[in-house]
């Protein structure tokens, strides 16, 4: 757990606001890259305050059997930088205007403010978690990549540790024009943008990539299935993101809105008969619910 506070907070796009999170124990933080994911703990207004948020090792249990009216909301975001020698952090924010509580504190957030972050150490050797991404195919099988504007920060972050030889597509649908500035992917990975206010299908894009690339086959890894029972999210990645065993032509990372997650599921496993073990499936959030 880094008890943290905001000292910088800067626009990037019209959907995005990047947060800058400082403290001396960030020093520790582990840059992991890829999609690593953190628990941001932000305080219910009226409710508990932060110094009241179990930190032990059955916090999460602890902070379940707080009343539900009063105890911190609990968000997963992507870490976007980490820069240890000055003990600090990037965490990109979409800006949903005031419809939930990571999206109140981008619109709302001030220098100052305070969360906590539950992210990886860098003092522990071992696999930290938070990473789905199957980085042991980044330089071997054809990569699949599709995700909205919440999964964009983690997109970014595959981009940047992708080798120079990958090859593959990457789709990503955002809101605006203007949020597809600054993304950039290796040469031989095409990179293709959906924009909603524009009307383009990122299901039907997707759809005409995997029937040119004809019949495909891939590792038979099991799978993992988590459901969260209060945001109906859906996650189904491969058991344990263990490395493959078997040569593989397609690894596929899937993340955005839950439903979206689910009709992609099926148009690769039902359609093109793709291995549910090849692909990670991440439900971010839920359309309709305050998740963000």
């Amino acid at each position: 757990m880094f008890p943290v506070r905001l000292v910088r907070r800067q626009r990037r796009s019209p959907s995005l606001v990047r947060m800058t999170f400082t403290d001396p124990s960030l020093d520790r933080f582990a840059d992991r890259g890829y999609d690593q994911r953190i628990k941001l703990v932000l305080p219910k207004p009226g409710g508990l305050p932060l110094s009241a948020f179990p930190t032990g090792v059955d916090w999460w249990a602890q902070w379940r059997e707080q009343p539900a009216d009063a105890r911190a909301h609990i968000r997963t975001y992507t870490v976007v930088a980490v820069r240890p020698e000055r003990c600090e952090i990037d965490v990109d924010f979409v800006d949903h205007g005031i419809t939930g509580p990571g999206s109140r504190f981008a619109v709302e957030a001030v220098p100052g403010d305070e969360a906590v972050i539950f992210g990886p150490n860098a003092d522990f050797a071992g696999e930290a978690g938070g990473l789905e991404f199957r980085r042991e195919l980044g330089g071997t099988a054809r990569q699949l990549i599709v995700g909205d504007i919440t999964a964009l920060p983690a997109i970014n972050g595959i981009l940047e540790r992708l080798p120079a030889d990958a090859t593959g597509l990457v789709s990503i649908e955002v809101p605006h024009e203007e949020d597809t500035r600054g993304v950039h992917a290796p040469p031989n990975v095409d990179l293709m943008w959906s924009v909603t206010d524009r009307g383009d299908d990122q299901g039907d894009a997707v759809r005409q990539w995997l029937t040119a690339l004809g019949p495909l086959t891939s590792d038979h890894a099991a799978t993992t299935v988590i459901e969260d029972g209060v945001a109906d999210s859906y996650w189904e990645v491969s058991a344990g993101n263990t490395a493959v065993t078997e040569t593989a032509d397609l690894s596929a990372w899937i993340a955005g809105e839950s439903g979206r997650v689910r009709a992609l599921r099926r148009m690769l496993v039902d359609e093109f008969d793709i291995p549910k073990a090849a692909v990670c499936f991440m439900g971010y959030w839920r359309s309709g619910v305050a998740a963000s």
